[in-house]
């Protein structure tokens, strides 16, 4: 594997003005080869005023454009940002939004209130477009009460898979617990009941699942971030296959490799590829391959995408608790893997960069597999 090129989708460091923190970004390829990238832009990583930005390709990702400022940001009466954003295309060539959506009534951009440990209200919200990504409408409720997770996933044959996650804070009955679920849809209208991909578990979080078809077998695949509660520490990534016609996954079970956010790449001769966040030092991106379905991975001949100027992430510790842990991710410069396959078998990675949390731009980086 070697890189090929580099670019910016987005390059926060040439705005002027206060909204120069990217992040949250997510890759769409469409059926006619056009590449879209979403993205929050915001004044900072936890703020208020974030909102989902669109970018267009329609080179194989050598040059971009912005297509969409953003979305409206208040639901239901109550004002709130656009956190994050998945899209899908679907059967008619119309495409999906689908919105993580924070309630921002309190005016700051607090996600998790650390007396109560309690999050700020989220919900999925579903939107429509004809016109490429360019204007959006028809709002609809997804969700309530969880947090987006993940790109959409199109199941051949059979519909749209939308990824979610919620952590329940401890309560004077009871300890805090983290699920994964999935919401599938035949037609990506009407969503159905809320399936577990990961049963919810007090000792093991399952942070963070992205999930990828397998273009040769049909299969779902998924990657976790994985987190200790007792220890209040990283553990190793999981993985879990899926079975797309009956909805369920094997349970996770390890990768044997240290890291945060991982994208599986499932390809059409069998490899498996996970572009993850190494995010110990030193802290990179790095893409990495296994030839049995990720039972095995060659470390050894993993790819640096990216390597951070920092100087350390924060939070990454045996000494961080859980408290510490949720106040460094707002300070962390790099993150947010995603993939696209183009037609010519290369690799098209894009990921949120910058010197420090402050400026932070959506990359791209083009790799020969």
């Amino acid at each position: 594997m070697r890189i090929t090129g580099r670019g910016l989708v987005f390059d926060a460091t040439a705005v002027e003005g206060p909204f120069r923190v990217c992040s949250f970004d997510s890759l769409l390829q469409r059926e006619d080869g056009t590449l879209l990238v979403s993205f929050r832009r915001g004044t900072a990583k936890d703020s208020a005023d974030g909102n989902g930005v669109i970018c267009e390709s329609t080179d194989d990702g050598e040059s971009w454009s912005v297509i969409s400022e953003g979305f409206v940001t208040e639901f239901e009466g109550v004002p709130g940002e656009v956190r994050s954003v998945e899209l899908a295309e679907l059967d008619d060539g119309r495409l999906l939004a689908v919105l993580l959506w924070v309630d921002r009534s309190e005016g700051d951009g607090t996600l998790r209130d650390v007396e109560s440990d309690a999050m700020a209200p989220m919900h999925l919200l579903q939107e429509y477009s004809a016109d490429g990504g360019r204007t959006w409408g028809d709002r609809r409720l997804l969700k309530r009460e969880v947090v987006l997770s993940g790109p959409v996933v199109r199941l051949p044959g059979r519909g749209w898979l939308v990824t979610s996650e919620f952590s329940h804070g401890q309560t004077e009955t009871a300890g805090r617990f983290h699920g994964a679920y999935a919401h599938f849809s035949e037609d990506g209208e009407r969503f159905e009941a809320t399936v577990d991909v990961v049963d919810e578990d007090p000792d093991t979080f399952f942070y963070d699942q992205r999930q990828r078809c397998c273009p040769r077998t049909g299969r779902p695949v998924a990657m976790f971030w994985t987190y200790d509660v007792h220890a209040e520490a990283d553990i190793e990534m999981h993985m879990a296959w899926g079975a797309a016609g009956s909805l369920d996954w094997e349970t996770p079970r390890s990768m044997g490799m240290a890291g945060q956010i991982a994208m599986p790449i499932p390809l059409q001769d069998g490899r498996l590829l996970a572009f993850y966040v190494h995010r110990h030092e030193p802290g990179s991106l790095r893409l990495v391959a296994s030839e049995d379905e990720g039972l095995s991975w060659d470390s050894e001949n993993e790819l640096v995408v990216y390597s951070s100027s920092g100087l350390g992430e924060q939070g990454i510790s045996d000494e961080t608790t859980y408290d510490e842990f949720w106040e460094a991710m707002g300070t962390w410069s790099f993150g947010h893997p995603t993939a696209a396959v183009l037609s010519d078998g290369s690799l098209l990675l894009v990921y949120y960069a910058g010197a420090d949390e402050t400026c932070l731009s959506v990359h791209w980086a083009r790799v020969e597999i």
